[in-house]
């Protein structure tokens, strides 16, 4: 008898066949390449006792929907197949020398589901956001557990300024060209997992951004969304047209990270702007940028 079908929260646009079908794949592939595992439906994860790991299967899903149903065994196996770079004793020989390793240290703009099931080394950010201290793994993003950054005997500012210098000079975000989205609104995208760093050191992708900053999204870990703050009503029917982009960006994948907006300043700490991961908008900008904002609206009317 075949299994009934099942739903989720972290692939809604499946049908209950549908998402069976994707599990059934992700089933097959990991218990002839690592043997036992424990499938998780309702959090989306599946737990593989060889590699002691646990792997998240939302952005799997959404590379998965994209493609054709013919392609998802191939698409699944070559996903699970890097979890080889990932066992404990290879891991754990590849960070042990962090001389060595310093090349490939990077940073990356997650949310809180990238950080499930490990004591990541990060720094917070607003909105759920962390700046996670990262290696490359030949393209793939392995956040650093504090039980190996713990070995290296060095204070983490020291290494997270090494990881973001790493992620500026190594990790490009270029504009994307032929955006449509209205104004002044940019689109930044890049090629690897770690682009999403460069929010940490902004000011050299906008230099011309005003005192006033940006209201600035992480739809997904390829993408980042600036729209410029000017005090008037133009900008806000800007600001909420680059935001239901970044949700629907978010919502598609794959790689999501955030739906939710920061207020970037140049040189001044993220501060949150809007929150949207309660699938509703709520304004949570301090209250001097609110105040500003009214203020411009009201001089806009008049």
């Amino acid at each position: 008898m075949s299994a009934p079908p099942v739903s989720s929260a972290w692939a809604p646009w499946w049908t209950p066949e549908q998402l069976r079908s994707f599990l059934s794949h992700v089933e097959s592939v990991v218990q002839a390449r690592f043997g036992e595992y424990a499938l998780d439906e309702v959090e989306g994860t599946v737990s593989v006792q060889k590699m002691d790991c646990v792997l998240g299967l939302s952005n799997l899903a959404q590379t998965c929907r994209a493609a054709d149903p013919e392609d998802w065994r191939l698409i699944v196996y070559n996903h699970v197949a890097r979890l080889d770079d990932f066992a404990p004793d290879v891991l754990a020989e590849r960070l042990a020398d962090y001389q060595k390793l310093r090349p490939d240290l990077r940073v990356r703009v997650v949310g809180p589901h990238h950080l499930n099931q490990i004591d990541p080394v990060c720094d917070p950010l607003p909105l759920g956001l962390s700046a996670c201290l990262s290696v490359d793994l030949d393209g793939a993003a392995c956040p650093v557990d504090r039980s190996y950054f713990e070995e290296w005997d060095i204070e983490q500012g020291e290494v997270m300024a090494v990881a973001l210098a790493n992620t500026l000079m190594d990790e490009p975000l270029t504009a994307l060209e032929g955006s449509e989205l209205p104004g002044k609104t940019r689109v930044f995208t890049g090629d690897s997992l770690f682009v999403t760093g460069h929010l940490l050191d902004f000011a050299r992708t906008v230099p011309d951004i005003s005192p006033q900053g940006a209201v600035v999204t992480v739809p997904a870990a390829h993408t980042v969304m600036v729209c410029p703050i000017e005090l008037d009503e133009q900008f806000v029917e800007d600001s909420a047209t680059m935001l239901a982009a970044s949700y629907i960006r978010y919502i598609a994948g794959p790689n999501s990270v955030s739906p939710n907006a920061l207020w970037w300043r140049p040189g001044r700490p993220l501060e949150g702007f809007a929150r949207l991961d309660n699938q509703s908008f709520e304004l949570v900008a301090p209250e001097p940028l609110r105040s500003k904002l009214w203020e411009g609206l009201r001089s806009g009317s008049t």
